[in-house]
């Protein structure tokens, strides 16, 4: 049995099954569009779209909300899910992604890592993917790479919401005997399965079985980490296992898990409880809407070649903190530049639309977060391309600008990157210290004529620096401007890496050019 939660919670939940995880398993009545609803599609870190799974909307759970950490310097990204009406839910993901994050850290020397190529990273990101009345699913998959290794692996937590249980995949089945016999149904699968592969699937281990979830048809799916069968990762392994062999198999917890699963509403009856949602008070404020219509930038006479230029830049949002972000901006009259990841644009196209009618600019920052030089060009493209499309619905045009996650660029992402590679002079280090007054001083004391400075929108202590930071940085003369204001009349050329703009001429140095002529 899943063991009980540390304390108990009241829980609101919508009654609504889990969508169509797996929609081309089975086929439902045509019936009226449902409202606009966020559906992040999960791919594989390898660019094979054989096999994948659709991530359900956050919207589904009121109060539940993705929270993005990063540490820039070692190449780790990390999105986890929070419930504020669920402390224990959320407690079992800080500690799923604190331990993963330990365990990389004490795996990579990190004094070393900088010769490493491709550099060693880290990024995990949960997606949910069941809710029912009594039953919730967070996939979690976790890209490392090492030394000695690379790879994503893959874990689902399941909770008991009617009995505040967490349980893993043992729990889904019975008995020791029930689990044994599922072992040996998953080794008969790979057994039949004609992919070579390298070990042996008898020595199945419990930690390869991780991920198990339930297609509509009620077979059971282990989705297997990437290097399980080898020591060469060859990208995720799907084995199905048949309903009718899991059946017995099966706990009263895992029995409920399939059901939430497996009892798909017909487009009708979804459309009609979600319109009924839909006129329900959100918890959450960042709540997706409907992109009502395309907005235009704002345009303004800016030559930064003859005046003291600084862009603020934030990235990894639109995030939960990027609405008051945007205040302070307005309020200060501080255009600044916004680099966004796929999923949290699609999440607040809201936003997205309030940055560029606010006279800000979009960059794009991937959709996954991946340090780019370790993917192929097929893949940089699609992880620029996808956050591309989103951007794209939201504001009717793509991101003109990319900056790569980490900063991490070399000649192949930039031939694929086709538009401008914008770095920074000025790192603030607000996702290290987290701390108000250092990003002040980092932002106002370090920067120059020309300079770009990289903050994060995701956290409270960089929003709650910007007022201070454009009033300091006005006090040195400096006018804020967006990243494509500050390069100007230079222009910006694609496949070109940037770090800084223009340094404005004085009116000696004019002077003295005329008089060399």
């Amino acid at each position: 049995m899943p063991h009980a939660f540390a304390r108990k919670s009241p829980l609101t939940l919508w009654g609504i099954v889990s969508l169509l995880l797996l929609t081309s398993c089975a086929s439902v009545a045509k019936a009226p569009s449902p409202p606009p609803l966020v559906q992040e599609e999960a791919a594989s870190e390898t660019g094979n779209d054989q096999h994948h799974f659709n991530s359900l909307p956050l919207i589904l759970m009121p109060g539940l909300e993705a929270v993005v950490l990063s540490d820039e310097h070692r190449h780790i990204f990390t999105k986890h899910l929070e419930v504020s009406s669920n402390p224990e839910i959320t407690e079992a993901q800080r500690a799923l992604v604190a331990a993963k994050t330990s365990s990389f850290k004490t795996s990579v020397d990190t004094e070393a890592r900088i010769a490493v190529t491709p550099r060693a990273e880290l990024n995990v990101r949960s997606h949910l993917v069941a809710i029912s009345e009594n039953i919730m699913g967070i996939r979690v998959d976790s890209f490392a790479s090492t030394d000695t290794s690379s790879g994503t692996s893959y874990q689902t937590q399941w909770f008991d919401l009617k009995h505040h249980a967490e349980g893993t995949t043992r729990d889904l089945f019975d008995t020791d005997a029930n689990w044994v016999t599922f072992k040996k149904l998953v080794t008969r699968e790979l057994n039949n399965d004609p992919q070579p592969h390298t070990g042996s699937p008898l020595l199945l281990k419990n930690a390869w079985l991780d991920s198990v979830i339930f297609d509509l048809r009620g077979n059971a799916l282990v989705q297997l980490d990437d290097d399980a069968l080898s020591t060469e990762a060859r990208g995720p392994r799907i084995v199905s296992v048949k309903a009718e062999d899991v059946t017995d198999l099966l706990s009263n917890f895992g029995t409920s898990v399939r059901s939430a699963l497996t009892s798909p509403r017909t487009l009708s009856r979804l459309h009609s409880q979600l319109s009924t949602a839909a006129k329900v008070p959100q918890a959450n404020p960042a709540a997706p809407q409907a992109p009502e219509r395309k907005v235009a930038p704002k345009r303004r006479s800016i030559d930064c070649s003859t005046q003291k230029c600084v862009a603020l830049t934030f990235d990894d949002g639109p995030g939960p903190k990027t609405a008051r972000l945007l205040d302070h901006l307005k309020a200060g009259n501080a255009p600044s530049t916004f680099f966004v990841t796929g999923p949290n644009a699609k999440l607040r196209p809201h936003i997205l639309q309030r940055i560029v009618s606010e006279g800000h600019q979009i960059g794009n920052h991937t959709w996954n977060h991946r340090s780019l030089p370790s993917l192929s060009p097929a893949q940089i493209r699609r992880e620029i391309d996808r956050t591309d499309t989103v951007i794209t619905e939201a504001v009717g045009s793509p991101a003109a600008l990319l900056r790569p996650p980490y900063g991490a660029r070399n000649s192949a992402v930039d031939r694929a990157a086709k538009a401008p590679v914008i770095l920074w002079d000025v790192d603030t280090l607000d996702w290290k210290h987290r701390n108000t007054t250092k990003v002040v001083k980092a932002a106002v004391q370090q920067s120059t004529a020309g300079s770009i400075v990289l903050m994060h929108d995701i956290h409270s202590s960089t929003v709650d620096a910007i007022p201070a930071v454009i009033s300091g940085l006005r006090a040195k003369g400096y006018t804020l401007v967006t990243v494509g204001e500050l390069m100007g009349r230079t222009g910006l050329l694609p496949g070109e890496t940037y770090s800084s703009g223009p340094h404005p001429v004085t009116k000696a140095a004019h002077k003295a050019g005329k008089d060399r002529r």
